[in-house]
């Protein structure tokens, strides 16, 4: 969608076509979805196009990630590190990252009820749940969100009460109005983290990094355009945004790839199994919980941080990472955001 409206505004007022960049790796996408990434630039006409093909292992803590992390220290999300050699292809320009949107709409959890209310779609059983949830006060949907979110073994039991809490009192909060939530979402510390994650990359790899959503006014004109109700689903979004730029085939829904495997591969495997248990606390976290974890034959995604920041601490422990231990901790408590 970017893209598409990119592309019409630069030729509309004179500037030269964007050039869209793609990270080529067949861990990440299908076949169908490449032949997608063709349809778009073919149907967009633009003439130059960026296609980074890296041999390198995109774990956690592979090639790509090692590097990134020695750059910048940790950072948010954990796989942040897929766009460093996006971002280094436009050394010297500007690279615009797109970041937020599939986020909002994971999260903005009353945007079924909206496309029914809307009439974008017919209302289904799952509809009424939801609208019953909506009626009651946030507490109590927390508490029923408590209930439903999977535990946190690895942490220790007033760490993962907290952390829980944290998450739970976070869903049950979202506001109702599409505009509010879209104003809302930008200013928590999800997305502030990762926009200075990536700004570090950039500045590291001497890149400057747009994040479109972060800029003043573009949040506020979506949220004025949404209204209440706002666009419905993501799909729909697309399709009243950028529909009449985009081939028809890119609206379709479509299943998301499985890259747990990707991620926790063999790097990430030989590291728990080595672990010495140093770089976190051991009062927030249950050390032998935590590898057991990493090492199960489905890791948990949401310790994906942890991972990176118990190696990135063992190497500076070991003089093999230039970042001092103490801007290791300060890199992390900025990434947290306010």
């Amino acid at each position: 969608m970017w893209l598409a409206m990119a592309t019409r505004y630069a030729r509309r007022h004179g500037h030269d076509d964007p050039v869209p960049v793609t990270l080529r790796h067949p861990s990440l996408a299908s076949p169908e979805q490449f032949t997608l990434q063709e349809l778009v630039v073919a149907h967009l006409d633009l003439p130059d196009w960026e296609r980074v093909e890296p041999d390198d292992d995109l774990d956690l803590i592979g090639p790509i990630a090692a590097a990134s992390l020695r750059r910048t220290g940790p950072f948010w999300p954990p796989n942040a590190y897929t766009m460093a050699p996006l971002i280094e292809v436009a050394r010297g320009g500007v690279f615009m990252l797109v970041t937020g949107l599939s986020d909002f709409f994971a999260w903005w959890r009353w945007a079924p009820l909206a496309g029914v209310l809307a009439g974008h779609r017919r209302p289904a059983r799952r509809d009424v749940a939801l609208f019953a949830s909506m009626l009651v006060p946030a507490v109590l949907r927390a508490r029923a969100s408590r209930r439903r979110t999977p535990t946190l073994p690895w942490l220790q039991p007033a760490a993962e009460q907290r952390a829980l809490a944290l998450l739970t009192d976070r869903q049950a909060a979202v506001p109702m109005r599409f505009s509010r939530a879209a104003t809302t979402q930008i200013t928590h510390r999800c997305f502030t983290g990762a926009a200075g994650t990536f700004r570090a990359l950039g500045e590291a790899l001497g890149t400057a990094i747009e994040v479109p959503l972060s800029r003043p006014g573009v949040v506020e004109s979506l949220a004025g355009t949404g209204g209440w109700l706002g666009f419905g689903e993501q799909r729909t979004m697309l399709q009243r945004l950028a529909g009449d730029l985009l081939p028809s085939e890119l609206l379709a829904r479509r299943p998301a790839p499985d890259l747990n495997p990707v991620f926790f591969g063999e790097p990430s495997r030989e590291f728990a199994a080595s672990w010495t248990g140093t770089g976190l606390d051991e009062l927030v976290v249950d050390i032998e919980a935590l590898r057991r974890t990493w090492l199960s034959d489905r890791p948990d995604p949401r310790t994906a941080c942890l991972l990176q920041y118990a190696w990135l601490s063992e190497q500076v422990a070991l003089g093999s990472s230039p970042l001092p231990a103490g801007e290791l901790l300060l890199t992390q408590r900025n990434q947290r955001g306010s």
